[in-house]
């Protein structure tokens, strides 16, 4: 059974009775993307920006009903990701789809524009991608063969690619990365992280909050390049997720470890001091088996 609930205004609750097994749910700020168990892909929500990756009636920008993609139905989709305002999807070969807001080239296309259809992006074409994650405003992939990818606004360092580096509108390997055995990625509103096999964390990108976990002594408000957080290495990771300007992390043992924005309490912490490291939630009882987070709560 799928259950929603939080602000529906623009549609992106779903709110419809029934319909086909879900079994993946991305949310970005005002859309949804629901995964079903036959690979196709339904979407509601706003669509200001072409996120929903279908048209809608003349005079509509927001669906509240879940309707699939049918630019996606020739497709078994595989994983799914929302951006504040755009989209990608992954099929069963490995190919990349993209579509929504595209101003600061988080398509993958090359093009500084929105789509209203899903597009794939042909720069990842190459390869086997078999995850996704999307930022505010820029993208992540990871191959099977451990490549990661980057595209995007780097205006705070989230590409991983070097403070040289300007907003790349098409894929661009993150060269820093090379070698490492790589689990999982994920994004936040501007950060950004990859998880090895052996659980080290890597995070670059805005930490003006803390977000990217680095130790006090190390108070950078941006880092361009991946980079190992140490206060993380001895927790054994196995899941990170990000919020807009806050990072929460699973454990072997099921444990979590919230860091960055505390203001509207998305840290979960039952103390009101400040601590800007990552710290154990114990207000969660037993071990945990997956986590997500929202623009500001966990």
């Amino acid at each position: 059974m799928l259950c929603c609930w939080g602000n529906g205004s623009f549609g992106q609750l779903g709110l419809a009775p029934g319909g086909p097994e879900v079994v993946l749910v991305a949310c970005g700020e005002r859309h949804s993307l629901l995964l079903r168990a036959d690979g196709s892909v339904a979407s509601c929500g706003d669509n200001a920006q072409g996120q929903l990756g279908r048209r809608l009636p003349p005079g509509q920008r927001r669906a509240h009903v879940p309707e699939q993609i049918q630019a996606l139905e020739t497709q078994t989709i595989v994983y799914v990701s929302c951006g504040k305002e755009h989209s990608l999807a992954v099929c069963n070969n490995g190919r990349v789809f993209s579509w929504g807001a595209g101003a600061f080239g988080q398509l993958g296309t090359g093009e500084l524009k929105e789509r209203l259809i899903p597009k794939k992006v042909d720069g990842l074409s190459k390869y086997k991608i078999i995850q996704v994650a999307c930022g505010n405003y820029h993208s992540i992939a990871l191959a099977k063969d451990g490549r990661v990818f980057s595209w995007g606004q780097n205006t705070h360092g989230q590409l991983g690619l070097g403070k040289e580096v300007t907003n790349q509108a098409r894929p661009q390997q993150i060269s820093a990365l090379d070698g490492i055995p790589l689990a999982q990625v994920a994004a936040g509103g501007s950060q950004s992280f990859a998880l090895s096999l052996s659980g080290v964390v890597y995070g670059w990108g805005k930490n003006n909050a803390h977000q990217l976990g680095l130790s006090q002594a190390d108070p950078k408000e941006q880092i361009f390049k991946p980079h190992s957080i140490a206060a993380l290495r001895k927790l054994d990771v196995s899941y990170v997720s990000c919020g807009d300007e806050h990072t929460a992390v699973l454990t072997q043992n099921g444990s979590v470890f919230t860091f960055g924005d505390d203001s509207a309490g998305q840290l979960g912490r039952s103390s009101s001091a400040l601590k800007t490291g990552p710290e154990k939630l114990d207000s969660v009882d037993g071990p945990v088996s997956h986590l997500a987070c929202g623009r500001y709560v966990p």
